[in-house]
């Protein structure tokens, strides 16, 4: 699927670095501690998976990779909105 290597590109590197922090990142969604936390790194975490889909779809030339990011984007934007309703409510 990716024509080159994925450690000989910088995008590859780009796409590496992304996944260490959002690994790193997922200690404040599983141990934030407040609710307002979880939802600023959940929301995080899914935009550097947006921008992961995006460097890969770019160096497979798989363009649905990036349709698929798009969606993702939008769900994410959705679903923010929605859980700083219910925490404004929730007050």
């Amino acid at each position: 699927m990716v024509e080159e290597n994925l450690l000989v590109s910088l995008f590859g590197w780009g796409a590496i670095v992304l996944v260490i922090t959002s690994l790193i990142l997922s200690y404040r969604v599983l141990f934030g501690p407040t609710l307002a936390d979880r939802i600023l790194g959940i929301n995080t975490v899914t935009t550097k998976t947006v921008i992961i889909l995006a460097i890969l779809g770019f160096m497979a030339k798989e363009y649905f990779f990036l349709d698929l990011a798009v969606v993702l984007l939008m769900v994410n934007a959705v679903g923010g909105l929605i859980l700083a309703k219910y925490m404004e409510g929730a007050r």
